[in-house]
């Protein structure tokens, strides 16, 4: 796919997107618009359905699971089994410290993403756990693609398109993104419809990932 051809393929995916009123419409795009090996495995990512608030961490503070700067304790010998399970597979993965920066967007209602001076996707997870309005999971491609779509320089695209790690430079862009989907071009039939962020998500997901260079 040429940067033209990548320009015109995300402004077609955008447009049905801002043409969506439902979620129906929005799993339509995605069927009909990506190989499967561009779509996001819903078996890996499958729908979170429940939320996380800024209380329920507060009750984890005071249970001292977690400390007052968002740390994971190291946990008792009584602990819950799944909880024991579950630190287990953060442990490995050596994914600790990102669970930090996930509970802090959790709990600091008060802080935005641009407040935030690193760790902005999984800060930004944090956010979307507690699914208040118009806080959308973000990584790398769907940045890409909303990039790509914000962009009408051709030159400019090329970068884009092999864009890879989020920094402090993203940091409108995520903005943007944020202030994109609480827009009016985003229909209010949609904006009413349960989880309608997760499928926007993966529609954006399997377009930075198709555009992205190789």
């Amino acid at each position: 796919m040429t940067d033209r051809e990548t320009k015109k393929f995300i402004s077609i995916i955008f447009e049905k997107i801002t043409s969506s009123n439902t979620n129906n419409d929005l799993i339509e795009i995605e069927k009909e618009s990506f190989d499967r090996k561009y779509i996001m495995d819903s078996t890996s990512f499958p729908k979170i359905d429940f939320n996380i608030s800024s209380t329920e961490i507060d009750e984890l503070i005071k249970s001292n699971i977690i400390d007052k700067n968002y740390n994971l304790n190291p946990l008792s010998k009584n602990s819950d089994p799944l909880i024991k399970l579950l630190y287990s597979i953060i442990w490995k993965n050596g994914d600790l410290k990102k669970l930090k920066h996930i509970t802090k967007g959790i709990h600091r209602d008060d802080l935005s993403i641009m407040e935030q001076e690193k760790s902005f996707v999984f800060y930004q997870f944090g956010k979307y756990l507690t699914k208040q309005e118009n806080q959308p999971i973000i990584d790398q491609h769907v940045l890409r693609a909303f990039a790509i779509y914000q962009c009408d320089d051709i030159q400019e695209i090329r970068q884009i398109r092999g864009f890879k790690v989020i920094t402090k430079k993203e940091k409108n862009l995520i903005k943007d993104y944020i202030n994109w989907l609480s827009s009016d071009s985003i229909n209010n039939t949609l904006k009413k419809e349960a989880e309608y962020l997760y499928y926007i998500d993966r529609i954006l997901f399997a377009s930075g990932r198709l555009t992205k260079k190789k």
